[in-house]
């Protein structure tokens, strides 16, 4: 598969320190991050942190910030947090991950990474300061300032490029260079990089800003002595951008994106490597919580296990964490790892690989993680004791349905491919509890220079008659949304797409028995056409490459709403509404 590379010709940085228990890392003297920004665009007030962690206050942490609605004092998550752990060359267990920074643990610091010509990995404690901060840069700004305007501050200080002479990488936030010289320089024309061309599949779509405003900033895990989970370091350098946009389309302006590219700046070649998102879901009221996963959207999930919650009142909300991009597969393994029906495709990504869930208790193998065998453990799939997730119940081959049967993703409603039986915390009779949830993706292997990339977005929905579960089927039709957008390379157009898309005419809609979908702008390309229910399941695929109209007659399809969404062999992707009397 297609891997990407920053640098060849990296060299050992890994000088162990052994205790009884656990191994530390050689460490610099980097303070923990104090850096806050707000990512407000939208319906969404989500609050940032430098160090790896998101949605929080550590300062003061009595409730988290993700506010949604914008400016209505209710917030459906308490905390977040990137999370990566692999098996270097000697076996060693390496794992990089925050959750609360309780006792002052920290397992990233601000800045990018240094290396000498002896191979050695340091970040000075002058330069974590200077990068515990973030650039925040609106499109209309960088708009304005390429028509002639004035440069805003971030837009001056973009940093653009890496201090070559002091070992790091040349390039590190993404810029559009007029003149290709290489060098960020904004009197030359120079600015940070939004398409602003528009158009779809334009360069790699990993080398762009997003949104209608971008928030970018810069970690790594070697600033100092890794507290949080007592691993040595990897030695990566994490690159991220948040970013959102102000929409008429409801479940855009619901949505925050985070993108990740991680470098792996070691000479280390780590396998069995998984990366995903931990989050603390307190929605609203953080003690009556349910999670769930769909695993053909590739998403997480939490809503109400009641009717009413005191925060939101009557018909809560449901948030979930959608993966869009994952890691490259290694091989060809006979896997659909992206879960899009098409086995061993060219450059096929990891979608969501693992789903764990956890309870706030300490000492139990369902609680809280505490040792970077632990925090692995749950990134690979498997509980604290090291024992797979089994169908049913509460995971562990006991409860109401559990079996012995191994398997992937904990309550997946009908959406495990592998399994016909609904399992929910509902139908395991579990009560809804103050939940933590973690979505994965691999494994992988990550070698020396290689650069992996870890997308998605954040998504609400709040049905206004259905209750808790109605609020989830609109999350999950919310995920189709913000993929095809993911698809379009989150331009504009793939937005107006979604907002008022003309490229499928459906008639007649409603239909009773036979409805026919035309697909318009095809040009004898391949293409594949799913069909969701109103909860997400996928009814059936088609591929083709013969035909522009495709008829569905299913006298056993039941009345309700649809989804069809089309995706083309060039990445566009179109959705429509289609409605079975």
């Amino acid at each position: 598969m297609k891997k990407f590379y920053l640098t060849s010709n990296l060299l050992v940085f890994l000088v162990l320190i052994s205790s009884a228990q656990k191994l530390k890392p050689t460490s610099g003297t980097c303070p923990p991050t104090t850096a806050q920004v707000d990512l407000s665009v939208n319906n969404v007030r989500a609050r940032l942190l430098v160090g790896g962690d998101l949605w929080w206050d550590p300062a003061n942490n009595s409730i988290g910030i993700y506010e949604v609605p914008n400016g209505s004092g209710k917030n459906s998550i308490y905390a977040g947090s990137f999370w990566i752990g692999g098996i270097d060359g000697g076996g060693q267990i390496k794992v990089a991950s925050q959750t609360y920074r309780q006792y002052g643990w920290n397992d990233f610091w601000a800045g990018p990474i240094s290396k000498d010509n002896s191979g050695n990995l340091s970040i000075s404690q002058s330069k974590c300061n200077y990068f515990d901060r973030f650039w925040s840069v609106y499109r209309t700004d960088v708009q304005n300032f390429v028509a002639g305007g004035a440069a805003t501050p971030d837009i001056i200080s973009w940093p653009g490029n890496g201090d070559v002479a002091n070992g790091e990488l040349p390039n590190l936030a993404p810029f559009f260079d007029a003149n290709n010289d290489g060098i960020y320089n904004y009197l030359a024309g120079d600015y940070p990089y939004f398409n602003l061309g528009g158009a779809s599949g334009t360069g790699n779509c990993n080398n762009y800003l997003f949104g209608d405003q971008a928030i970018w900033w810069v970690f790594n895990d070697i600033g100092n002595i890794k507290t949080g989970t007592n691993s040595t370091a990897f030695g990566i350098e994490v690159r991220a951008q948040a970013f959102a946009y102000s929409s008429t389309n409801t479940n855009i302006n619901n949505a925050t994106f985070y993108k990740y590219e991680i470098i792996n700046r070691s000479n280390e070649t780590y396998s069995q490597t998984f990366t995903g998102v931990w989050c603390d879901v307190d929605l609203g009221n953080a003690s009556d919580d349910y999670v769930g996963c769909d695993v053909g959207l590739g998403l997480g999930y939490a809503y109400n296990g009641k009717p009413t919650d005191y925060v939101y009142g009557s018909h809560p909300p449901a948030i979930g964490i959608d993966f869009l991009q994952g890691p490259l597969v290694d091989t060809l393994d006979g896997i659909d790892n992206n879960h899009n029906n098409i086995i061993d495709e060219p450059n096929e990504d990891f979608s969501m690989s693992k789903f764990m869930y956890y309870v706030n208790i300490n000492g139990t193998p369902y609680g809280n993680p505490a040792t970077y065998d632990d925090y692995y453990e749950y990134l690979s799939g498997k509980w604290l004791d090291g024992i797979g997730i089994t169908y049913g119940g509460d995971g562990r081959g006991s409860g109401v349905g559990g079996t012995s049967n191994a398997c992937d993703y904990m309550f997946p409603g009908t959406s495990d491919p592998a399994f016909t039986t609904d399992w929910t915390m509902a139908t395991a009779g579990m009560q809804p509890d103050d939940m933590r949830f973690l979505l994965s993706s691999g494994s992988f292997t990550m070698s020396p220079g290689e650069v992996t990339y870890l997308t998605n977005a954040t998504i609400w929905a709040q049905d206004t008659i259905g209750g808790p579960l109605g609020s989830v089927a609109l999350l999950k039709q919310a995920s189709l949304d913000v993929q095809a957008l993911y698809d379009n390379c989150f331009t504009i157009t793939g937005l107006n797409e979604l907002n008022n898309d003309q490229n499928i005419t459906c008639y007649p809609n409603p239909f009773n028995n036979q409805i026919n979908i035309t697909i318009s702008k095809l040009n004898n390309q391949e293409f594949e056409m799913k069909l969701f229910d109103i909860s997400g399941k996928i009814i059936f695929t088609k591929y083709s490459t013969e035909e522009n109209t495709i008829t569905i007659s299913d006298k056993n399809l039941s009345t309700g709403t649809y989804i069809v969404s089309i995706k083309l062999k060039n990445g566009k992707s179109y959705t429509k509404k289609i409605v079975k009397m």
